[in-house]
């Protein structure tokens, strides 16, 4: 079935109206306008295709509050949580408008933690946490009940991470953040992408990748810029022990660190830069490897070419979405 989401003529208003009526394999078509509210795609193989200036915005944040009082945290926060298995994902703007991470914490768009995830030419706007790629916890899934998915992955804590099956694939998408603003334990490839840094500055990534999974994040081609001061975006910093992030053939402007990647400020001493983190051809500005931080892998020519997305995705299922 194909349904059609517009502020007015089409099949429906809400864009989670029209994913709860969808089955799995159908089609979303989202016309242009604001669509303010908390979208959970619990369904297989749906393909979401949005046309220009369509937008899915919503304000949720860490300190959001329980009726105790409590916070409701960083995985509540999501503006599209995306549960469902071999999901595409074509032109939406998604965005955390709640804002500054000082004031509300942390605040993701998106949550993409279904397994084979297609994103292309999509926009991601937030600050603090933007893009998160991970399994989900039994308390997200009891909030959002009963939206739910016989299957889905789930661990009792973030710092717990299995070793997970998901897989996200990102082409021509723009990821707009500060602090940690792509981050998770997923497989994760990013084709043409734009990562723009917010004016507070921070880091591009935090990986929290398993100990026993060969890839993490990997950047082939993509821009890292920014509005920050000249300096102030790091590639990323370890959110656990093995973080893996290779940046691939990207351009780097003057706002990237020319250290390049930080260790996580040591606070329990095992979060550091390892050579599960590196670089290969960089351009631009910071083309210049000689600061970089002194652990953090410089890839040959031969190493970078054994690095495809059908070697980190196990296969070219994504291919298969065009």
């Amino acid at each position: 079935m194909r349904y059609v989401i517009a502020p007015a003529g089409g099949n429906f208003t809400s864009i989670q109206a029209a994913v709860d009526a969808a089955a799995d394999g159908d089609t979303l078509i989202v016309r242009p306008g604001t669509y303010r509210e908390r979208v959970v795609v619990h369904r297989n193989r749906l393909r979401i295709v949005a046309e220009e200036d369509a937008v899915l915005t919503g304000s949720g944040c860490a300190k959001d509050r329980y009726p105790d009082g409590t916070e409701k945290g960083t995985f509540l926060s999501a503006t599209l949580l995306v549960l469902g298995d071999d999901v595409t994902v074509e032109n939406l703007t998604v965005r955390n408008d709640a804002g500054d991470g000082r004031v509300v914490g942390q605040a993701v768009a998106v949550y993409a933690a279904g397994d084979r995830g297609v994103w292309r030419k999509c926009r991601f706007i937030a600050h603090q946490d933007t893009l998160f790629c991970g399994p989900v916890q039994p308390g997200v899934l009891e909030e959002i009940a009963p939206r739910t998915l016989e299957g889905v992955e789930c661990v009792p804590a973030v710092n717990e991470p299995a070793a997970t099956r998901g897989r996200q694939y990102f082409e021509r998408c723009e990821i707009r953040g500060d602090v940690d603003f792509i981050f998770g334990s997923y497989r994760c490839w990013f084709e043409g992408c734009t990562l723009f840094m917010n004016e507070r500055g921070g880091w591009y990534t935090a990986a929290n990748t398993p100990k026993d999974q060969p890839w993490g994040f990997v950047f082939r081609d993509c821009a890292l810029t920014g509005a920050c001061a000249e300096g102030a975006g790091k590639l990323g910093r370890p959110w656990r022990a093995y973080a893996r992030t290779l940046f691939l053939g990207c351009h780097m402007d003057e706002h990237v660190s020319p250290r390049g990647f930080e260790d996580w400020d040591n606070w329990d001493g095992i979060r550091e830069i390892t050579e599960r983190c590196g670089e290969w051809g960089t351009t631009g500005p910071r083309a210049d490897q000689s600061q970089r931080h002194p652990r953090q892998k410089r890839l040959t020519d031969a190493e970078a070419a054994a690095v495809t997305p059908e070697a980190v995705l196990d296969g070219d299922w994504f291919r298969a979405s065009v």
